[in-house]
């Protein structure tokens, strides 16, 4: 028994302080695909229904000179006074913006 122990440590430690050595693997930095000011949008509190969908769903819009920025998955919303907020595709309706121009 203790030799298998000691034959099952010697596989697994080298595994284990492979993946202790210290340096992170690099991380991909998510560009948003565009962002400026909010003109108009709608962010719900459960994702938006489809036709024939039955329930209720309570909407609410960012104040005056939020901004926003589109990624892939989601959009974060920005408040003159913060704080950010996610809301994922499927959960917001009528997003219209003002582009910044240096993209």
């Amino acid at each position: 028994m203790v030799g298998r122990f000691v034959c099952l440590a010697a596989i697994l430690f080298p595994l284990a302080i492979a993946g202790c050595n210290g340096s992170p693997a690099p991380q991909a930095v998510a560009r948003p695909i565009a962002s400026g000011i909010i003109e108009r949008l709608t962010v719900w509190s459960s994702p938006v229904q489809r036709p024939g969908e039955t329930g209720s769903n309570t909407g609410n819009s960012p104040p005056k000179g939020s901004r926003v920025e589109v990624y892939d998955e989601f959009i974060l919303i920005t408040p003159p006074e913060g704080p950010t907020i996610l809301s994922p595709h499927g959960w917001y309706t009528d997003l219209s913006f003002t582009r910044d121009t240096q993209q």
